[in-house]
């Protein structure tokens, strides 16, 4: 196994974040470094992932972001240890197993999520949760699944 240190960013990783979500055409469009968790392997980072505080409405939510590999490490059980890692802070300490808020993903790899316990919403929830989503003019043909952490 890789010996792997996760650790919540700082803004001094900005650099090496942008470097690797770049890798997939992604920004960080309203993200922080401090959004952010890394996985590094010996000083260097070869995987992130955001959590962001989300409200629609009057619901207050956590949204994950940007869950980038580097692409040397794909397959090596980096991304479930940045998930286990954002999964586990979620706990909530007086009810065991129940998460402090509920967590969401939008993502175009749904298998990856379903491993942890998310399940797929319909569009009608979707809407709900992103405005941007209403106003998108791909939201008919989106490639993004919209998934809910249902473990308890």
């Amino acid at each position: 196994m890789i010996e792997i240190l996760i650790r919540k960013a700082e803004k001094k990783d900005l650099l090496s974040i942008q470097r690797l979500l770049s890798t997939y055409f992604l920004d960080m469009e309203e993200l922080e470094p401090e959004d952010f968790v890394l996985a590094e392997r010996e000083g260097n980072m070869i995987g992130c992932a955001a959590l962001v505080r989300e409200m629609s409405g009057e619901k207050k939510f956590l949204e994950l972001h940007s869950i980038a590999i580097h692409p040397n490490f794909r397959g090596k059980g980096i991304g479930t240890r940045l998930m286990d890692y954002l999964i586990n802070t979620l706990r909530n300490p007086d009810k065991p197993g129940n998460p402090v808020c509920e967590l969401y993903v939008r993502t175009t790899a749904p298998g990856f999520f379903e491993k942890f316990g998310f399940v797929k919403l319909q569009d009608a929830e979707k809407l709900l949760l992103w405005a941007d989503c209403k106003s998108c003019e791909h939201f008919g043909k989106c490639s993004q699944h919209a998934m809910k952490y249902s473990r308890v």
